[in-house]
């Protein structure tokens, strides 16, 4: 009962601060440093626990220099009934440590724990980021969605930018079943970008805690103008071991009706080897961002093989 009361004072107070400001989290005096956080509830029927709070985050921030600080971390998956993943402990994780460095205006360097440079749907891994709340089968099945290693980024000039991701040791976190946890990791990255219209190309192999070894190739653009934003990916992988997932794909789009209001379409087909299953994924879903700090969305599912057809409704805030 007590965490069930927590639970409601921090949404209250979330809510109450997604309304009232227009910016993000709060600005420590008399440093450079910046405290903020989200907050992520679902409702999905095919789950043991129906409702979530699928995370819970705090993110503190600081520039100084050329040196940029971000570190992240969150509670994930808690019911109701203060239990994560199914168990009575709660599942404290680091999502992300980084410590990025400017060499000069077009390189970057970063050590730490940190989102991926592959693909776009990767760019912005938090929910309310994100135009739906169930995400396409290729993220985290593909590639690691975070490394724990070294990334250089060089921009070649406003229009195009290379990456190189680099790990060779264990993941300071932990997540299981979520997402794919690996000690190896080398990744490369290009993206091209032209008025509205982007693109990018994306390759690496890897290696999982089992020492089971993949390689993966990514292709994905995005076109996105007042009305309408078009996404598109198609991944292939790799591997001698039984957990190959050959290819998978999505095409989405966003349409933009009017301000703080979207309708999201996507079609999504995979071939998975762990799961024995080719099929198609169609959804439709509807969003609505009152603020830019709050967003409600629900979308329906449908699976052309698996039995996991359902709404699933969400409500995120940034704070």
């Amino acid at each position: 009962m007590r965490l069930k009361l927590w639970f409601i004072i921090l949404l209250f107070s979330s809510l109450v601060h997604a309304e009232t400001q227009t910016g993000y989290g709060w600005d420590i005096p008399n440093s450079s440093l910046n405290v903020g956080g989200y907050l992520d509830m679902t409702y999905d029927d095919t789950r043991v626990d129906d409702f979530l709070f699928n995370d819970i985050a705090l993110i503190v921030s600081g520039r100084q220099n050329r040196f940029d600080l971000l570190a992240e971390v969150e509670l994930s998956h808690i019911s109701l009934e203060g239990k994560s993943n199914q168990s009575g402990d709660l599942d404290l994780n680091i999502e992300r440590l980084q410590l990025s460095y400017a060499l000069n205006d077009m390189q970057t360097v970063r050590i730490g724990r940190f989102n991926s440079d592959i693909g776009y749907w990767n760019q912005a891994p938090i929910t309310i980021l994100q135009d739906t709340t169930t995400r396409p089968h290729l993220v985290g099945n593909f590639f690691p969605m975070a490394t724990t290693g070294v990334h250089f980024q060089q921009h070649l000039n406003s229009e195009h930018q290379l990456s190189v991701t680099y790990q060779n040791n264990d993941d300071i976190s932990h997540q299981e079943g979520e997402v794919l946890e690996v000690n190896k990791h080398i990744g490369f990255a290009y993206l091209g970008v032209n008025d509205e219209f982007s693109w990018r190309l994306s390759l690496g192999e890897y290696e999982d805690v089992s020492q089971n070894k993949f390689d993966y190739v990514g292709l994905g653009a995005d076109y996105d103008v007042d009305d309408l934003t078009l996404q598109g990916e198609f991944f292939l992988q790799k591997s001698d071991s039984k957990k190959e997932r050959p290819y998978s794909g999505y095409l989405q789009s966003t349409w933009h009706l009017k301000p703080q209001h979207d309708t999201v379409v996507r079609f999504e087909r995979y071939d998975d080897k762990v799961l024995n299953i080719e099929e198609n994924i169609y959804l439709l879903g509807y969003v609505y961002r009152p603020t830019q700090n709050l967003s409600a969305k629900v979308e329906y599912v449908y699976h052309s093989e698996l039995p996991l057809n359902r709404f699933v409704y969400s409500l995120s805030v940034l704070f």
